[in-house]
């Protein structure tokens, strides 16, 4: 609805969508830097989310400066862009050539959210809050499961197999225990 409606039309809110949303992702790379205390990205692409994360602390220092003009900091950012895009169950370190949302076809600049296949696609990182969410998310499965009486047979099984994948990746990409 909103490619049919808003996207074709000259309001700018397209634009408007877009800027807020590259506010919101950088004030999470922002976020991410600026925390000490964080426990380090794990998954697939974890460690490729913190060598990213490491580069754009270093072009990034505050040197007393506030960047105003929209153009420069467009600039900015296009030229360190990490391509981490943040997400309520992962966070994606996105390389077009192993995303697994991307038609074939389709545009290679950016993630396909809504098309996610964080199970199994190798640019997933995850976040302590990310952890969390698939761990609610798996309980969530677990309550449905309990009430498995009330459920037809094929739900069921996919359900259980929703349960089963999903308690798998949190096992394998749970993170290191501090020394």
């Amino acid at each position: 609805m909103f490619e049919g409606y808003a996207g074709t039309s000259d309001s700018g809110f397209r634009d408007e969508v877009e800027a807020e949303e590259a506010f919101a992702r950088g004030q999470f790379l922002a976020e991410m830097n600026a925390d000490d205390e964080r426990g380090a990205l794990t998954g697939p692409a974890g460690a490729e989310a913190e060598a990213r994360l490491a580069e754009l602390a270093r072009h990034t220092v505050f040197d007393g400066q506030v960047v105003t003009d929209e153009a420069r900091l467009r600039r900015i950012l296009a030229r360190h862009n990490t391509h981490l895009y943040p997400g309520t169950f992962i966070t994606c370190v996105y390389n077009p050539d192993r995303a697994m949302c991307r038609a074939p076809g389709g545009p290679a600049d950016q993630p396909v959210m809504a098309d996610c296949q964080p199970l199994a696609c190798r640019n997933t990182a995850l976040t302590s809050a990310n952890r969390q969410a698939l761990a609610g998310h798996l309980a969530r499965l677990e309550d449905a499961l309990a009430d498995g009486d009330r459920l037809a047979p094929y739900v069921h099984h996919r359900l259980e197999e929703q349960h089963r994948a999903t308690a798998a990746f949190l096992t394998r990409h749970a993170p290191e225990p501090a020394e």
